[in-house]
């Protein structure tokens, strides 16, 4: 790029180019500290610093504290989480984001990530309404669980289908090799509320004990897959 005055636009190409992405665990994978960063969920933060942390732990420039900090609004040791300067309670009473001490506009604040009580009571109670569901409405829910929801490129494509239909000219690649991309899971908080859409509240018990059972194990898997990928929005 040229060092004159006003000239702000390159018109070469980047002259150093990785041949391989970063890996913040290429050397230490296995090590307890990159195991725990890694799986991190940023969560009582803007969308802003949501993805300025997020590049943090991407390129392994976080670094976890090594024991609480102060709270700016209470004044007590309760930060745990890096990069913020209030507690989770201050953040969710006030709804301005823990780090940067601002409200967005749009009302864009993470919710937090529910404590092991929380996620316990919620299965507990996730399993006694579905013990209420006639056989039918529980399949109905077994099967929305299993689905997911769709992606965004997805909800693009059924809203503007003629997208597709003008690129069915072009010569389309064989993905016959490649696996389907795997669905997205549900939010606990969407869950209940499908749950709830099927009258849970009806006092009608009907189904063997052992649907019961066989229902409970998938709730069950089904929270111990996604507790560390989707919980955090349980408490939107």
């Amino acid at each position: 790029m040229s060092t004159r005055r006003g000239a702000t636009t390159r018109t070469r190409p980047q002259k150093h180019k990785n041949h391989t992405a970063f890996r913040n665990d290429l050397h230490d994978k296995n090590l307890p500290k990159t195991k725990f960063i890694n799986s991190i969920q940023v969560s009582e933060v803007c969308e802003r610093c949501r993805g300025v942390i997020e590049w943090k732990i991407k390129y392994k420039k976080y670094k976890p504290l090594s024991q609480p900090k102060t709270c700016i609004k209470c004044g007590n040791r309760t930060v745990k989480a890096a990069y913020h300067v209030m507690c989770r309670e201050c953040a969710l009473t006030l709804k301005v984001c823990a780090k940067c001490n601002k409200s967005p506009e749009d009302g864009g604040i993470l919710p937090p990530v529910p404590t092991p009580q929380e996620r316990m009571k919620l299965d507990t109670e996730m399993q006694q309404m579905i013990k209420r569901l006639p056989e039918r409405k529980r399949r109905t829910f077994l099967r929305f669980m299993n689905k997911g929801k769709k992606t965004e490129k997805e909800e693009a494509n059924e809203e503007n289908p003629s997208v597709d239909q003008e690129d069915s000219d072009q010569p389309v690649q064989s993905t016959s090799t490649k696996d389907p991309p795997p669905a997205i899971p549900h939010t606990r908080d969407e869950l209940l509320e499908k749950i709830r859409s099927l009258n849970l509240v009806s006092d009608e018990d009907s189904g063997s004990d052992s649907d019961d059972k066989s229902f409970d194990s998938n709730i069950s898997y089904y929270s111990q897959s996604t507790s560390s990928n989707f919980e955090y929005e349980m408490h939107r």
